[in-house]
């Protein structure tokens, strides 16, 4: 049964079909849908008629097989934490979440739904079992879900963006070798450390593509829609432009990357036995030109960037998009996890 995963992001969406058929991964579609009107990207979700119509339009445009979607939350809606209990039944771990997620959990516990699961214990102290809670916010889960229903979808199941990003790009239970996720969104830098096959930490700091495209634009005195291009097309390549839009850029890039050494620093003093080998820049940010290699030689660490293709086929019908997909494959991270979600549920 085919699934699409849904990232609804604040000025954008994207989603990716995918089904599993005699044991193998096939995608069988995906899109994206850019430049609905919200009322602002603060309160993007107050504009519920607006965001299901255009839901509704780009199905119906990208000729999706199937209507059923798992979709991300956003994660300044969220939080997730992950902590050391005491080795205990799941009974026993039932009963004492609540009491625990009380703890940590910075909502009131009564506006949140909370769902929690044991992980591998990899990188925990003996006689500890680690513990992963996420909480999200009822009111905006069910604003989420209006959402989609007004545009006459049926939500399958709703997770936070850290959670798809840690399935589509990151390790496995059988080779863990650590590795810190950046995924470049459009207003925030979401970090994701996910070590053995679960996501362990997470981070996101205020650098996205709006802000580097705002930046260009600002200096080089150019509307929107120009700096995006120039953006897209120079980025950090300091032949290009002689040099002129690399030099605007990089100054928030050497911001990211401080961010990704304090994130990666704090994971590893809170995990002393954990090792992060590598780095994986996701997102359509991360198609900037030259972004890989200057991002490396910031970190001293190995820098790739992300495939959730790997271990996907592409259906035949998507030939004639199929290098569409290739180049931008970065960018449907996420939606590719959610789906992957549905595929190892079925």
């Amino acid at each position: 049964m085919p699934i699409v995963g849904l990232n609804i992001g604040k000025k954008s969406f994207r989603a990716a079909e995918l089904e599993e058929k005699k044991g193998k991964i096939i995608l069988n579609n995906f899109g994206t849908y850019v430049n609905y009107k919200t009322p602002s990207a603060e309160n993007f979700l107050n504009d519920v008629s607006g965001i299901s119509t255009s839901l509704s339009e780009f199905f119906s445009e990208t000729n999706f097989s199937t209507s059923s979607v798992i979709l991300s939350i956003d994660e300044t809606y969220v939080f997730m934490t992950v902590v050391e209990m005491p080795k205990m039944s799941g009974e026993e771990l039932k009963s004492s979440i609540k009491y625990e997620a009380e703890q940590h959990i910075p909502f009131p516990i009564n506006q949140v739904n909370i769902s929690y699961q044991k992980l591998d214990e990899i990188i925990s102290d003996k006689g500890k079992m680690p513990v992963q809670i996420v909480a999200a916010r009822k009111n905006i889960i069910d604003k989420y879900i209006e959402i989609i229903k007004k545009a006459k979808l049926i939500p399958r199941a709703i997770e936070p963006e850290t959670i798809a990003l840690g399935r589509s790009l990151g390790d496995s239970p059988e080779s863990p070798v650590g590795t810190m996720i950046v995924e470049m969104g459009f207003e925030n830098s979401l970090m994701v450390v996910c070590y053995g096959g679960s996501v362990r930490f997470t981070r996101a700091v205020p650098i996205g593509g709006d802000l580097i495209t705002k930046t260009i634009m600002q200096n080089l005195n150019l509307d929107y829609a120009q700096a995006e291009e120039y953006k897209k097309v120079y980025g950090l390549d300091e032949f290009q432009s002689e040099g002129k839009v690399a030099n605007i850029i990089s100054p928030i890039v050497d911001n990211l990357a401080v961010e990704i050494k304090r994130a990666i620093l704090y994971f590893t003093n809170h995990n002393p036995s954990a090792n992060i080998k590598k780095v994986v820049m996701s997102g359509g940010t991360a198609l900037m030109p030259n972004l890989l290699s200057y991002i490396a030689n910031k970190l001293d660490l190995e820098v790739v960037l992300a495939n959730p293709l790997d271990g996907i086929e592409i259906s035949p019908k998507l030939e004639k998009r199929k290098q569409e997909l290739l180049d931008n494959a970065a960018s449907y991270s996420s939606s590719i996890g959610l789906a992957l979600r549905g595929i190892k549920n079925a």
